[in-house]
């Protein structure tokens, strides 16, 4: 069972444990449970540029870098009380309730983030619910070369990953994508790759993906060297899964995506054939006729 596999399993399981709760004999009494509209799988919404929707800004020395928010993030219950919300990146942030909303348990949290290849301290992380919808605001230190960046989300949206129909997601992505050209003081489809040497090149990212529908809740991607990459795909969003794939000498440790039927936002991860490592924190592709 894959990673990916495994939380929506102990997700489903967690809910359907509630389910069985709520109908035992005396459950009419009990108290609700405070998490109940926190807890599983919610993918962020389609980012937007114009409205700033989804769009995370990274304050490198006073020049405002933007980046689109993408991914899953999953709520379960943890000890004391507490919720869990562990991210498709591989960090594991604890909240608690406050009043009408969840919010860090504390200030002091860090993770190492090995997908950019970072540490950083989330000081913020205030969440909200209204059925299948959530909305978030956050900010975060970011450590990189020993200094300090500050990070904001002014304006998350999610949707639960169960609330999408897989006839829309797969509308959403079948199809040709097309990286767009790379624009480069924004960081858009510019790869950063090291390779023998630790000295990060900045590398263009060009090029089509083809995705098609899998078996199941799966999605295909083809790269232009032919390679075949599989998705768990629900709602908008994308995961590699499992998580770690190789084809023609290339590993991908990390790929998400989501997609709305004519724009595309991907951040990958991973090992190329001559053994350099790449990652992608800002892809942006458009859908083709």
């Amino acid at each position: 069972m894959t990673h990916t596999t495994q939380i929506r399993s102990i997700v489903r399981l967690a809910v359907a444990a509630v389910a069985l709760a709520l109908a035992a004999p005396g459950a009419a009494t009990a108290d609700p449970d405070p998490a109940a509209p926190y807890l599983g799988v919610w993918n962020y919404d389609q980012p937007d540029r114009a409205t700033m929707t989804d769009i995370a800004t990274l304050d490198l020395g006073g020049f405002p870098a933007t980046f689109p928010q993408i991914g899953t993030v999953v709520f379960s219950h943890g000890d004391n009380g507490e919720i869990l919300g562990h991210t498709d990146q591989g960090c594991t942030w604890r909240f608690r309730i406050d009043g009408a909303a969840m919010e860090l348990a504390t200030t002091d949290q860090h993770c190492f983030n090995h997908i950019i290849d970072s540490e950083y301290n989330i000081d913020r992380w205030r969440v909200e619910t209204d059925g299948d919808h959530e909305r978030e605001t956050m900010h975060a230190n970011s450590y990189q070369g020993g200094a300090t960046f500050s990070f904001e989300l002014a304006d998350g949206r999610r949707t639960r990953a169960a609330a999408g129909r897989r006839d829309d997601t797969v509308r959403a992505f079948a199809g040709t994508w097309l990286f767009d050209p790379v624009d480069a003081p924004r960081l858009i489809n510019l790869a950063q790759v090291t390779g023998a040497t630790p000295v990060t090149v900045p590398t263009p990212v060009t090029g089509t993906l083809e995705f098609r529908p899998g078996p199941g809740d799966t999605l295909v991607a083809r790269t232009p060297d032919g390679c075949d990459w599989t998705f768990d795909a629900h709602g908008n969003t994308a995961e590699l899964d499992p998580p770690t794939q190789s084809c023609g000498g290339v590993t991908r440790t990390f790929w998400s995506a989501a997609a709305d039927g004519h724009r595309q936002n991907t951040i990958t991860a991973g090992v190329a054939a001559d053994g350099s490592h790449f990652s992608l924190t800002t892809g942006e592709l458009t859908r083709q006729p």
